[in-house]
């Protein structure tokens, strides 16, 4: 009887040993490499409210930060302020600034216009929204924007890849419509794990793309910051092999010694035929797949690379429509005496406007 046991036991083992490795040589050959879910829907950015303009549109570029892997990440709507009325919301790949081309910069010349051409914009909203006086008003956009940084995965080794880039254009009929700010921040409205919103320029044209404005001059109004709300949704990334350079080097560290820890205990001689050693690789695949980006914390030995620093100094200067933003010393030409008197007095009274980290 006790032998009938011991037998039993041993193919009990032997069929449960089988099929954990007819599971890991089957998840070799379908190696997952994306989550089974999209993150809530609730992620978000709010930038700053001064309410310093409110006109027909805003321009501005949201941009991915590349501080989590993901698949993608989707721009799903926008909240603003204003009038609003018969509003529409317009995106653009890789951000609203004409691309290098020739011929492209020559169609833009025809519209005066800071923005790549209209065919290169995609209609996400459009309608007759009412006044949002106090409170931005959410767009749901009719099919989300992605930014997808997996186009990016054959960039050169050992080079930063480009920065993702979606143009976001908000513009409403009514020349109250939206509300806007000055510039106060070295080019980064606001940022999160996800996304950062870029400073942009405003529009004062009466419809889309108008290249004359509302006082019969040019339409376009740079330095100006997006006022509202950016929703979005993410697909995460999960580990593996082929996206183990997507990952932050802590984590990568993380992998790297326990797959060097199992090819050392795997070699050593005498070793016994139990313990990470004998781990089919693929389980320790599967085990780092389940393993969030920044799990491995304070623990890494290398440090997180440091935030770029802006060398250049920046400085608030009255533009040519009269209106105080913050601009770069280098791109100023009037810095006589009297400006300077006048940015010493701006200063003291609204120090605590402006960013000057």
């Amino acid at each position: 009887m006790a032998e009938t046991s011991a037998i039993d036991e041993f193919q009990d083992l032997d069929y449960a040993r089988r099929r954990d490795r007819d599971f890991f040589e089957t998840r070799a050959r379908q190696r997952q490499t994306t989550s089974d879910y999209v993150s809530s829907g609730a992620f978000s950015v709010t930038t700053r409210d001064d309410d310093d303009h409110s006109f027909h549109g805003v321009v501005c570029d949201v941009e991915l930060t590349a501080g989590v892997p993901i698949e993608y990440l989707e721009v799903t709507g926008v909240a603003v302020r204003g009038a609003l009325g018969a509003t529409k919301v317009l995106t653009a790949p890789g951000g609203f600034a004409p691309s290098p081309d020739a011929s492209d910069r020559l169609e833009m010349r025809k519209y005066f216009s800071p923005l790549k051409p209209p065919h290169e914009w995609t209609l996400r909203f459009s309608g007759i929204c009412p006044p949002a006086r106090d409170e931005p008003r959410h767009l749901d956009f009719v099919e989300p924007a992605r930014l997808a940084p997996d186009k990016l995965k054959n960039a050169p080794k050992n080079a930063p890849p480009p920065p993702l880039k979606l143009g976001l254009y908000i513009h409403s009929e009514n020349a109250e419509g939206v509300v806007y700010n000055n510039q106060r921040h070295r080019g980064v409205t606001l940022e999160d794990a996800h996304v950062r919103v870029l400073s942009g320029v405003a529009h004062t044209g009466g419809a889309p793309f108008a290249r004359v404005g509302y006082w019969g001059d040019n339409a376009w109004r740079e330095r100006r910051e997006f006022v509202g709300r950016v929703s979005y949704r993410v697909r995460l990334l999960l580990w593996t092999p082929e996206n183990h350079t997507r990952f932050p080097a802590p984590f990568q560290e993380m992998a790297n010694a326990l797959l060097l820890s199992r090819a050392a205990k795997l070699l050593r001689g005498g070793a016994t035929k139990i313990g990470i050693g004998h781990m089919p690789v693929e389980a320790l695949y599967y085990v780092l797949s389940f393993m969030r980006h920044d799990w491995p914390g304070a623990a890494a030995t290398s440090p997180p690379p440091p935030p770029p620093v802006d060398e250049e100094q920046w400085t608030v200067r009255r533009d040519g429509y009269g209106s105080r933003v913050l601009v770069k010393r280098s791109e100023c030409v009037d810095t006589d005496e009297e400006e300077d008197s006048d940015q010493e007095r701006y200063d003291e009274e609204f120090d605590d406007d402006f960013d000057d980290e």
